[in-house]
């Protein structure tokens, strides 16, 4: 016996319009499931840097940094930038090397207050607390070539700066870095090397 499909009607309408209607509706399912993938690629680079943002908050205290390995001074004071603490051992290898998103090398603060340092000056430990977290970095030892960490090249919003060409050189060193500014808004764009609001 062969299965047959019945379709109920409903006095008042015909049944090409019942099966119109069920077509509309099938559609209109896949349009939201269509939407739905959307809004989740574009979802992933917030969920990335509220990833970033999260754990790294705990290095809003200076001294705790200090503690958990970012304790060299990797440069001077970079105006619009500001301090930069590394963790030799959270550098990758190359930018082929996987990373943790929670575990960025480099930490770059900023500095409040009195506190004004200019081009080049040394950070003076006894100001620490003068200190506020303004960006991460994410760092390899392969000069001048891009990483890819973040899924910004899905994401449905247009950025000012993508990913790839927010990577380049740490001067005096053999190292491509990307600041990803998660505590301190950028206007500039989130991955642009530089901040307007960091003086």
């Amino acid at each position: 016996m062969t299965p047959t499909t019945s379709i109920v009607t409903t006095p008042g309408i015909d049944r090409r319009s019942l099966l119109k209607t069920v077509g509309l509706g099938l559609s209109g399912a896949a349009l939201l499931g269509s939407t739905a993938s959307v809004s989740a690629q574009s979802n992933e680079l917030a969920q990335e840097l509220n990833e970033v943002r999260s754990a790294t908050q705990v290095y809003r205290d200076v001294a705790t940094a200090r503690e958990d390995g970012y304790a060299t001074e990797v440069s001077p004071y970079v105006p619009n930038m500001g301090f930069h603490f590394v963790n030799p051992a959270l550098v990758a290898a190359d930018a082929s090397t996987p990373v943790s998103l929670s575990e960025p090398p480099i930490l770059v603060y900023y500095t409040t207050g009195n506190y004004s340092p200019g081009p080049g000056a040394v950070h003076d430990p006894d100001r620490d607390a003068e200190l506020r977290l303004g960006a991460v970095e994410f760092a390899h030892g392969e000069t001048g070539v891009a990483g890819n960490i973040f899924s910004d090249e899905t994401a449905s919003r247009t950025l000012k700066v993508p990913e790839e060409a927010g990577w380049g050189p740490i001067p005096g060193t053999p190292l491509s870095a990307l600041h990803v500014w998660v505590h301190r808004g950028n206007p500039a764009g989130v991955f642009n090397p530089t901040n307007p609001r960091v003086d």
